[in-house]
């Protein structure tokens, strides 16, 4: 990405207009999106300051090492083929993976191998002939699909349209709730399934040595020898701005910050509060219609794995899932285990999060028995956004979602998973990487204009 014009230590204390300005970008927030965006900008000439209001940048990526175990906050895999992979290769972003094997499915307390190949469906007992022969027509079908043209319908009813089999029908919801993190399958729009299982049809599913910290880690280091300046521990109060027009960001302590732009890079709530309430409305008809993947995650630390067979489950009587990571990735000390297992929620429909973590140690009882008396570590979190945003029927899928500039403001800009295209991780990535090309170019067209007006 070329650096835009007159790029100078004048130009970077004065905007077009000769106004003060402390850098050219502030952007709010230092998860994957945030990071990413200040590659892009640092890298492309803008000067740039990031504010996260934690202790260290990285939000659901970051990583907790206990006495050699890293634990992501739930179960995280890296979905090959898509945004997040294309923009970690464009900055250069190194990191070690694995792709998982050995996947099974429980059913009625029986486990069984999952259907993932030609050879595991005629292999596996999960299924008759009848059930495998529909299934098989289902998935070969699939490249054929275009999954725009199915935003408006949910998985359920995309399920109930192309199964007639019971268990091949049971079958395709366990498989969706754990590819759309969501227990609300007549809510998601099926574009969302389908265009995951197609890029899974390519691309494998990846596991990563040192957790997520690593991706953390690899875009803070590029980004601040770049030249971002990276400030953890300070949060933003308000973006501030003149009419429709950005002027820079207040910090909780009172200090002010003037820039030409800000990106905002945090959830859709976090968002809103930074705006004033005019600025706020176009994302709050939003939020009044957002459904986030709301999911409860047990992950736990264990001197060893007591069951190396069965390292990763699909449970086909509810919506639950467990994976045992460190049996493929580097993740755990000599002989340890790191396992993360999750129920994916309804949030339409609420639980009980004792009932949920019951269930999900009920799950670790029947695939990994005598985990308790390994236990080294264990974390419960009750309630997680999997997804701030997901692409419902109501919304129109992926095209009803917010798009970088959706508040209408110059040079503010949205980034995040809830923001455009991509599921998860894909859509932080895509619209970092979008809203770092707009600023850009929008920074490179003000000098040119400035410098074409100074010459005249």
């Amino acid at each position: 990405m070329d650096k835009y014009a007159l790029n100078t230590d004048e130009e970077h204390t004065m905007d077009e207009n000769g106004v003060h300005t402390d850098t050219d970008v502030v952007i709010v927030g230092g998860g994957l999106a945030g990071l990413a965006a200040a590659c892009y900008l640092a890298r492309g000439g803008a000067s740039v300051r990031l504010y996260e209001k934690a202790a260290r940048p990285g939000g659901r990526a970051a990583t907790t090492v206990f006495e050699g175990y890293h634990l992501n906050l739930g179960a995280h895999a890296l979905y090959s083929g898509g945004a997040t992979e294309e923009v970690l290769r464009e900055l250069g972003i190194a990191y070690v993976s694995h792709r998982p094997t050995d996947i099974s499915v429980l059913r009625e307390d029986r486990l069984y191998q999952f259907p993932d190949s030609i050879s595991n469906l005629l292999r596996t007992k999960l299924l008759d002939l009848r059930d495998k022969l529909e299934l098989g027509r289902i998935f070969a079908q699939l490249t054929g699909l275009k999954p725009a043209s199915l935003a408006r319908m949910s998985v359920s009813d995309w399920i109930a349209a192309r199964a007639r089999r019971p268990r091949v029908q049971q079958f395709l919801r366990m498989f969706a709730c754990t590819n759309v993190y969501s227990a609300a399958l007549d809510q998601v729009s099926a574009e969302v399934l389908i265009h995951k299982l197609q890029l899974s049809l390519k691309h494998p599913i990846l596991y990563l040595d040192g957790g997520w910290q690593v991706l953390v880690d690899g875009l803070r280091q590029a980004a601040e020898q770049a030249g971002a300046q990276i400030s953890t521990g300070v949060r933003v109060e308000a973006v501030e701005q003149r009419g429709r027009r950005v002027q820079g960001v207040r910090l909780a302590n009172g200090h002010y910050v003037a820039a030409r732009a800000v990106l905002i890079a945090t959830t859709p709530r976090e968002a809103i509060k930074l705006l004033d309430a005019v600025s706020a409305a176009p994302l709050g008809s939003y939020l009044a219609t957002m459904l986030p993947a709301e999911i409860a995650c047990l992950d736990v630390a264990l001197r060893s794995l007591p069951d190396h067979a069965h390292p990763v489950v699909q449970d086909l009587e509810g919506p639950r899932f467990l994976t045992a990571q460190s049996r493929y990735a580097q993740i755990a000390p000599a002989g340890g285990a790191v396992i993360h297992t999750f129920k994916q929620l309804d949030p339409h429909h609420p639980s009980d999060p004792r009932e949920d973590e019951r269930e999900l140690e009920g799950l670790l009882n029947r695939v990994q028995p005598g985990w308790r008396e390994l236990l080294v570590r264990r974390v419960f979190l009750p309630r997680m956004d999997g997804v701030s945003m997901l692409p419902t029927t109501n919304i129109g899928g992926y095209a009803g979602r917010p798009k970088v500039q959706a508040t209408g403001i110059e040079r503010l800009l949205l980034a995040g998973d809830w923001i455009g295209e991509g599921f998860l991780a894909d859509a932080s990535m895509n619209s970092a990487r979008q809203a770092a090309q707009l600023l850009l170019q929008q920074l490179s067209s003000r000098h040119i204009a400035r410098a074409e007006a100074v010459l005249q």
